[in-house]
């Protein structure tokens, strides 16, 4: 009975949980508002706030907007509560703490944002992608690998992004078989939500819980095997539902832009820069995270030096300002070379010798025509995936010094000489046979000279008229900054200062009696995840590291486990929850993951359990 008045409680007057992390540690006693007319405005405004938010995408107005507000009106009402009893200290220095406390929480995932933004713009979640849907597996096969992805994936990025991307695969393969992509959605939030709990950067509360100090890096692995309980679980009874045949296949192909295998190393040593900064110096790991954008600002500068030069000078064609292919071009040993520096190049790109014979058919080309390289490199096909029948294309032409009226011929009026590049030549045209309904392509060609200025070959550029009109000239870090979440990072301004100012009238005092003392830890650590599933488990945890309740190791390490994976609970229980019900609208819904829920809650129940079990020894006040 206890158990169900407190959920009771908590979800009537939600304020009390949502303690932030600024009150207690940094005003040092609080006065007993709980009763005032104070208090009772704050937990109203707050309330009404938060009301607002699950309904978002209804009322088309952004969660951070109400919960700013509210934050502002709250320690209004602080101040004039404090004010009232002669103390103009303690609302100023809770302020200010809870201010701190969003500092490092805002740099830190403005940081990991940025990051995953750039590695986006590069194409690393395309390639992935593409590679997966092109391989034939079955949907079971399709099911068990996006599960697997999104729950190691996520560890390392957030379980959002790792949401969206297996999302997006299960949806490509399962084609109009709604079955499988609820199943595989659902299967992919557990999972996501799951792994997520085993690391500090795989959600927001488990980076909040290591910031506190209350686990290290390295304890966080202790919920491996009850995360991953949480998870295979309701993944095995769900499996047998899902029929057994083959899935949807795709063509799909992507490629990655120059700079993304640098960008991914350096996230990685951003990660281990922000643990060395906590563990290792005693500093907060946000300033190592900022230190990690600077490796990122840099790597930036030369992605953005190549690719300024590339759009500008479009140096694949040589010009006499920037020539990469001058003389080496001409020599056979060469050849493996320039083709890594055809790799690289951000767009398509073939090259033709005097023979008119294929030398170099690069990654991006293989990608926009579905021909790979091997079957071009060495023939004069090149004109078969953009014609019918043979005909000269635009790299001929410029190696033969074809007229004017030659061109103008084969492209009418949508063709002109290169600016740039003597003998060179620049054409549009529609190829109905590229893309499921055609493609205009922009086609850039030239001749391509040695040191003696005789015409050794010539390469031709191809690009998509859509993406040359919709991309950026260069690769830039602040506008992949100015892509982060805006109002998610706003949102946890909002909580941060309304959960702090609520703190400040003594809800949380009263709350963490009920809760810990009455109930027990271990019940009420239970509780939190169920409560996350219907509220949000950010605003939990600020309740509950601010109560910092006097309990063992592992229940630290239990509530960090039940706030992760209890958002799993409900589809609107987590961000990849809600992310995954907007882009499969209408197909995986509240209604559809209700459904398997009681499968979802065994696996939570089991990984409870598997975690007082295998942690044991943890589970003791030292």
């Amino acid at each position: 009975m206890k158990f169900f008045m407190t959920l009771l409680i908590l979800l009537v007057t939600p304020a009390a949980v949502l303690a932030s992390g600024g009150g207690q540690e940094a005003a040092g006693v609080v006065v007993d508002f709980t009763q005032s007319i104070y208090g009772y405005l704050g937990i109203a405004m707050f309330a009404l706030a938060y009301c607002l938010v699950p309904f978002e995408e209804v009322i088309h107005l952004r969660k951070s907007k109400p919960v700013i507000l509210a934050a502002g009106v709250i320690w209004v009402l602080v101040a004039l509560a404090y004010a009232k009893v002669g103390d103009t200290h303690t609302a100023h220095e809770a302020i200010k703490h809870g201010l701190l406390e969003y500092a490092e929480l805002f740099l830190f995932l403005l940081v990991a944002m940025t990051y995953i933004n750039s590695l986006e713009e590069r194409g690393v979640f395309q390639c992935l992608r593409a590679f997966l849907v092109s391989r034939g597996f079955t949907l079971v096969k399709i099911y068990w690998i996006t599960g697997v992805l999104a729950f190691f994936l996520s560890p390392i990025a957030d379980n959002l992004t790792t949401a969206l991307l297996m999302g997006a695969v299960a949806m490509a393969v399962g084609g109009k078989n709604k079955k499988f992509v609820v199943l595989a959605c659902i299967n992919i939030v557990v999972a996501a939500n799951a792994g997520g709990a085993f690391s500090p950067f795989g959600d927001i509360t488990t980076l909040m819980v290591w910031q506190k100090g209350k686990i290290t890096f390295i304890e966080f692995f202790d919920l491996f095997i009850p995360s991953a309980i949480s998870w295979l679980v309701p993944a095995v009874i769900m499996m047998f539902a899902i029929e057994k045949t083959e899935a949807k296949m795709s063509n799909e192909k992507a490629t990655m832009k120059y700079g993304a295998v640098a960008m991914m190393i350096f996230f990685l040593l951003t990660i281990v820069t922000a643990v060395s900064f906590h563990n290792f110096l005693h500093l907060p790991p946000a300033a190592g995270m900022m230190l990690g954008l600077g490796y990122l600002g840099f790597l930036s500068y030369f992605v953005k030096r190549r690719e300024g030069h590339i759009n500008k000078y479009d140096p694949i064609l040589g010009s006499e300002r920037y020539m990469p292919f001058k003389p080496i071009w001409a020599t056979e040993k060469s050849k493996k070379d320039i083709s890594s520096i055809m790799d690289s190049i951000p767009y398509p790109a073939m090259a033709i010798g005097t023979d008119g014979k294929v030398t170099h058919w690069n990654s991006s080309l293989e990608g926009l025509t579905g021909v790979p390289a091997e079957e071009r490199i060495g023939t004069d096909l090149h004109w078969s995936p953009f014609w019918p029948e043979k005909r000269k294309i635009l790299v001929d032409m410029v190696l033969e010094n074809a007229s004017e009226k030659d061109f103008e011929e084969n492209y009418g009026s949508k063709q002109r000489p290169s600016e740039t590049f003597e003998s060179g030549h620049r054409a549009a045209r529609f190829f109905p046979t590229i893309g499921k309904d055609g493609t205009t392509l922009v086609m850039t060609a030239a001749p391509v000279r040695n040191q003696n200025g005789e015409v050794i070959g010539a390469i031709e550029t191809i690009r998509d008229a859509e993406s040359i009109s919709s991309e950026k000239v260069q690769f830039d870090l602040m506008s992949r900054v100015a892509r982060a979440e805006w109002d998610t990072l706003l949102f946890f301004y909002g909580v941060i200062l309304c959960v702090g100012g609520l703190s400040q009238f003594g809800y949380l005092s009263l709350v963490s009696h009920q809760m810990y003392v009455q109930l027990g830890p271990t019940w009420a650590n239970a509780l939190v995840g169920v409560l996350s599933a219907i509220v949000d488990n950010i605003p939990v945890m600020f309740a509950v590291l601010t109560m910092n309740p006097e309990m063992s190791h592992g229940q630290w390490l239990l509530v960090t486990l039940t706030a992760g994976v209890g958002g799993s609970l409900l589809s609107i229980g987590s961000a990849a929850g809600v992310a995954l019900m907007g882009t499969a609208r209408g197909v995986y819904t509240f209604g559809a993951h209700l459904k398997w829920t009681p499968v979802i809650a065994l696996g939570y129940i089991l990984a409870i359990l598997s975690h007082l079990w295998v942690n044991s020894s943890l589970m003791h006040m030292m």
